[in-house]
């Protein structure tokens, strides 16, 4: 049995109970240990589940928590004729396309539907993002053309 090879685990606490309360530096060295150790615990759980481990590394990234995992955004003619002075715009239009080009067949129902979202004269996009709500790639359809009336 393992009794007979360790002494029992309440005559093991009892010493050492009676060790660290009769000499000041073993307490100073006991403290020391469980202030260390503590610290290490804290920052292994900031390192493994904090805010800063759900980040992307992109620039102005939020590192959100439990983010949509998709995103549409509908632009209408006057954000659209703002072009590149618009950040959301420029967002949009710096992402690569999902499936690779803009011509994939493989989400040309998805296109449908979006063109039939989309307002006149301007688009609707649908953003593919990333946990921390980063967009990554996007699908994009646009409204019916609407002609410019001629003041007379």
């Amino acid at each position: 049995s393992l009794t007979l090879i360790l002494p029992p685990f309440s005559s093991i606490v009892s010493h050492f109970y009676h060790h660290i309360t009769s000499d000041p530096q073993s307490q100073l060295i006991f403290f020391l240990l469980f202030a260390v150790s503590f610290l290490l615990f804290v920052g292994a759980f900031e390192i493994c589940c904090g805010h800063r481990s759900r980040r992307c590394g992109r620039n102005g990234c939020r590192g959100l928590k439990r983010s949509m995992e998709f995103d549409l955004q509908l632009q209408g003619e006057e954000l659209l004729r703002s072009g590149d002075r618009s950040k959301s715009v420029r967002d949009v239009n710096e992402l690569p396309w999902k499936g690779g080009s803009e011509e994939n067949p493989d989400y040309e129902c998805l296109r449908a539907e979006l063109r039939k979202m989309a307002p006149p004269n301007g688009r609707a996009v649908l953003l593919f993002c990333l946990r921390c709500g980063c967009p990554i790639s996007k699908l994009e359809g646009w409204g019916p053309k609407r002609g410019r009336r001629n003041k007379k």
